[in-house]
């Protein structure tokens, strides 16, 4: 029995999400002892909304990531999703609130649609295609606009009501955020569409061989993030109640990206989960807003941020060049036996 408990221990610790876990918290610990406000009611309400939106757009990246793609434009589609969803509340105040959660997400859905067709038949490297579509869509935001924000009094109450309420309690924001993230787990885990996209990501070259397409594959997973995106924009709305085309959306990319490679999505493709993402949001947001109350400079919340994810791809490293040893062992010593 002693000998079962200890190797199910040894398991856990092991386990890259016990470890996000852990640390989350320390940092709790940390903050609470340094800033007692920490834990207010509207600071840690304020924590879970920033983590909410992050969880969103953080699920449909964790899949990108995993194909070995990356999209650098999520912050400027989540933008351009809220703007236009906003200009149509504004000229149209009886719209229906589900209406307009749509049309954000089929913004975010045609986005994402331009990104993966830019990298699977355009045979551009997914970074440098995202970073141009980034400065594309965000430019764009400025011109459907005309450069003008979306105020408070534009915006629904609907809309506003999903930062703050729901039948059973829980805002609507995290509502969804949790839906997100069980839709990736259950897509990646338990569909045949999920072990087909990360067959892609780890090794493009026998999964084409095998037949499948990968063509197909990245441009559905880049529609995924887009779609998700969008919905991120009706949440970013929720939460703000403002659309500046200047602010909107602006440097999210770096923390959903952040977050998911910090939650252990291998960089290079074929590994990460959900659970894995939703622990890296979570420790992102602890981590960005507790450095403030604190009163740490921006300056040193990124560099935070970055060592973090140093240390998530070095731990990843580490973790491949183990395996593949191991690997390598096995074969050996079957080769010995016979």
């Amino acid at each position: 029995m002693a000998i079962k408990l200890n190797s199910k221990v040894t398991y856990l610790f092991k386990k890259r999400e016990f470890g996000i876990f852990l640390f989350i918290l320390i940092l709790l610990a940390v903050f609470g002892t340094l800033e007692p406000r920490f834990f207010r009611s509207d600071n840690l309400s304020a924590i879970l909304s920033s983590v909410g939106i992050l969880m969103v757009v953080g699920a449909g990246q964790t899949l990108v990531i995993v194909t070995r793609n990356i999209d650098l434009s999520v912050g400027s589609t989540l933008g351009m999703a809220a703007m236009v969803m906003g200009m149509v509340a504004r000229e149209n105040p009886d719209f229906p609130i589900f209406g307009l959660i749509v049309i954000a997400m089929i913004v975010g859905g045609l986005c994402g649609l331009l990104n993966g067709f830019l990298v699977s038949y355009g045979k551009i490297p997914a970074i440098i295609a995202t970073l141009g579509t980034l400065a594309i869509i965000r430019g764009a935001v400025f011109l459907v606009s005309d450069n003008v924000q979306i105020d408070p009094n534009d915006v629904p109450q609907g809309i506003i009501n999903l930062a703050t309420t729901s039948p059973i309690g829980i805002p609507w924001l995290l509502i969804f955020a949790f839906l997100s993230i069980i839709l990736v787990w259950y897509v990646s885990s338990k569909t045949l569409l999920g072990k087909r996209i990360y067959a892609v990501g780890s090794n493009p070259e026998g999964a084409i061989s095998r037949g499948l397409s990968f063509n197909k594959i990245t441009i559905m997973v880049f529609v995924f993030v887009g779609v998700l995106a969008g919905l991120g924009g009706v949440l970013y709305t929720a939460r703000y109640a403002t659309i500046n085309p200047a602010d909107v959306g602006r440097g999210l990319e770096f923390d959903v990206i952040s977050a998911v490679v910090i939650g252990g999505t291998n960089i290079f493709g074929g590994s990460g989960t959900a659970l894995g993402t939703a622990l890296g949001c979570i420790l992102i947001g602890i981590l960005s807003n507790g450095l403030t109350v604190v009163g740490v400079s921006p300056f040193w919340k990124a560099c935070a941020t970055g060592f973090l994810i140093l240390a998530a791809v070095a731990i990843d490293n580490s973790v491949r060049k183990r395996q593949e040893q191991n690997f390598l062992l096995a074969i050996r010593n079957q080769r010995t036996v016979k």
